[in-house]
């Protein structure tokens, strides 16, 4: 599993974001002024053109890097399917409003941006190394990390960043520093073990 530190503030990390989502947009309203995109296929081509060059040639700070990476493999998988427009549009509507209104997702992504700068690692893991906590507890013993399974985070949230499914996480290091930031962004946990909490969706 990679370790990675994030070197920007959350602030900072949303500022990024919006700004790669502005850019994006704009470089399609020109391209559609110029009469190079007049179609929802020729937007995809081009959009997904776009994320690809500005992921390999670095255009932005490496913290939002794994995000243009998403939407590449994204795009590549899904192809028109993926709404590669909407979800920019969505993007810059989101990183630009009060943290407080914004989806159960993208508060959850703020707090873990919170977490990262004060040093805490976070990290996605698979099914099968998410089922081997003894395995996981000592990788990350000398570190606060915050773990979460893979396939419950995808699960775990709709299109709209909605909170659907519970999702767990498997803290190492000061659980009750996270609990307080992640109630801090409206997002209560429960507590399922001495290590383990989750967010629950609303009855």
């Amino acid at each position: 599993m990679k370790k990675t530190h994030n070197t920007l503030l959350p602030e900072q990390t949303v500022t990024a974001l919006a700004h790669f989502a502005w850019c994006a947009l704009i470089a399609l309203r020109t391209a559609q002024q110029d009469g190079q995109v007049l179609s929802p296929l020729s937007t995809h081509a081009f959009l997904l053109r776009w994320l690809a060059v500005a992921y390999k040639q670095k255009r932005f700070p490496r913290a939002i890097a794994s995000d243009i990476e998403s939407l590449v493999v994204l795009g590549r998988q899904k192809g028109p399917a993926a709404s590669l427009f909407s979800r920019l549009e969505y993007l810059w509507s989101s990183c630009n409003g009060p943290v407080s209104a914004q989806s159960d997702l993208y508060r959850l992504t703020y707090a873990i941006e919170l977490l990262k700068s004060q040093g805490w690692v976070n990290a996605a893991v698979s099914d099968r190394d998410w089922d081997n906590e003894a395995l996981l507890v000592e990788e990350y013993r000398e570190m606060d990390a915050l773990l979460v399974r893979k396939s419950a985070l995808t699960g775990g949230f709709s299109e709209e960043g909605k909170l659907v499914a519970p999702v767990e996480f498997l803290v190492t290091g000061n659980l009750s520093a996270c609990t307080e930031i992640f109630q801090a962004h409206a997002l209560p946990a429960v507590m399922m073990a001495l290590n383990r909490i989750a967010l629950q969706p609303e009855q």
